[in-house]
């Protein structure tokens, strides 16, 4: 199927996150946490696509909600009710969310947040936060580039990360653009005392998702909102992930002028939002004199808003509560299966959603954890295939998130699958005349040989 797909896709794929060698795993259904490949292999599923299934697959009041809406019609291209309601629950949740607005993704709501955070403020400058993962668009894809000094920031000391440009990005982004590391409070308050003036935003994940499930230090998020609030700059948080948690932003006792959320709202739908202060959202208010421009054929369709209504609905806060509590048992339980190995390990997240990181070395921002990355060579890679010859789905870079239909012994299953991955080892013989043993084990950081 790989093969054939590649007639008509590049990759064989359409999207670059899915992808994994020899040949990534084509998946045909899901029914809660178990997924089925077209080979009729079952899996458990600690993907969640990317966090954003919050009840797993195919759950009844969903299928439901997308039977009865779908045959009143998707999009009618006209305000629905939908909106209300779903707008109402996402503003109960958020408690710096006077005022919603729709978008068809993460990505366009970050992109929607910055263009509103650049026409309250008239500035154009935007901080965000090295390895910070904000979608697609191009104010949000610059990385640091700390082998080569030549990419320093413009008019910034060396202690700033050097910015490197993905391939497709227009160069003249660095000059819209800042970077600051995660957990680095410091830092970012010599870059805000330095260019307060230019600066519309700083946009931050309360715990950094892509780079690793990295919980901010105790205390960051409120002292970034101490200091944009002293520089009169404004505070986005992303959401996005950390929605499914709480959102986090009740749990750190913060509160951000914007606030980005997708992913489960839709319940398996595409939907994304933008929420925040009522004198900021307004500037989308067609009413206005000179408004936002925003629009979209999707935007606020009624099919993800009533799937939407339907998941959140079955997700409020003792569910919420119990799925957390899953989580944090499992994020304590496979490093401790790890180290009855001799395998160094840990795993940094919160509640849901976590990732592994093989090795020693703290992780508190996306250079730590690209470190071990690093130093770990094609092991979480092989990982994954183990994982994944073992009935366990995650993410080959190693996030995993759960889903409500899980129970403790799924967790257990998943840390009975790598306790067993961690000593494997095949052994053939060769038919030599001579039984001459060949045989492989896994090295490095699983401990000696």
């Amino acid at each position: 199927m790989h093969t054939t797909a590649q007639s008509w896709l590049p990759g064989g794929d359409t999207r670059t996150l899915s992808y994994f060698t020899p040949y990534p795993t084509f998946m045909a259904s899901g029914h809660g946490c178990v997924i089925t490949d077209v080979d009729g292999n079952d899996y458990l599923d600690f993907v969640n696509n990317m966090g954003s299934l919050i009840h797993g697959h195919a759950h009844p009041d969903l299928v439901a909600a997308a039977s009865e809406q779908a045959a009143l019609g998707t999009a009618l291209g006209a305000p629905v009710e939908l909106q209300i309601h779903h707008a109402r629950i996402l503003c109960d949740r958020i408690p710096s969310a006077d005022l919603v607005r729709y978008t068809n993704s993460g990505t366009e709501a970050t992109m929607l947040a910055l263009r509103a955070a650049r026409a309250a403020t008239g500035r154009d400058l935007i901080v965000k936060i090295d390895g910070g993962y904000h979608g697609m668009h191009n104010d949000v894809n610059m990385l640091a580039d700390m082998s080569d000094p030549a990419h320093a920031q413009a008019g910034l000391p060396a202690t700033f990360p050097p910015i490197r440009i993905p391939r497709g990005v227009p160069r003249d982004v660095r000059n819209h653009v800042l970077l600051v590391r995660y957990n680095d409070l410091a830092q970012a308050g010599h870059l805000l005392a330095l260019r307060s003036s230019r600066i519309a935003a700083l946009i931050v994940e309360p715990m950094m998702g892509a780079a690793g499930c990295i919980p901010a230090d105790p205390g960051y998020l409120c002292g970034l909102r101490a200091l944009t609030h002293k520089h009169d700059i404004l505070l986005i948080l992303d959401e996005c992930n950390t929605f499914r948690l709480g959102p986090l932003q009740t749990r750190y006792n913060v509160h951000p002028d914007l606030t980005i959320t997708g992913k489960i709202i839709g319940g398996g739908l595409p939907l994304g939002a933008v929420g925040g202060r009522a004198d900021i959202m307004a500037r989308f208010d067609p009413s206005r004199d000179r408004p936002l421009w925003h629009t979209g054929a999707h935007v606020g369709n009624g099919l993800a808003l009533r799937v939407g209504i339907a998941a959140l609905e079955a997700y409020g806060p003792p569910e919420v509560s119990a799925l957390n509590n899953l989580g944090e048992q499992l994020i304590r339980e496979l490093p401790d299966a790890a180290r009855e190995a001799g395998v160094r390990l840990q795993v940094t997240g919160i509640g849901s959603q976590a990732h592994l990181h093989w090795g020693d070395g703290q992780v508190r921002d996306a250079d730590d954890s690209l470190t071990l990355r690093a130093s770990s060579a094609e092991l979480p890679e092989l990982v994954h295939l183990e994982l994944l010859n073992r009935g366990i789905f995650t993410s080959r870079r190693g996030i995993f998130t759960l889903s409500t239909p899980m129970t403790d012994e799924h967790v257990q299953a998943f840390v009975r699958a790598l306790r067993g991955s961690q000593r494997r080892e095949w052994v053939d013989w060769c038919d030599t005349g001579e039984g001459v043993e060949m045989g492989w084990y896994w090295s490095g950081v699983w401990g000696p040989r």
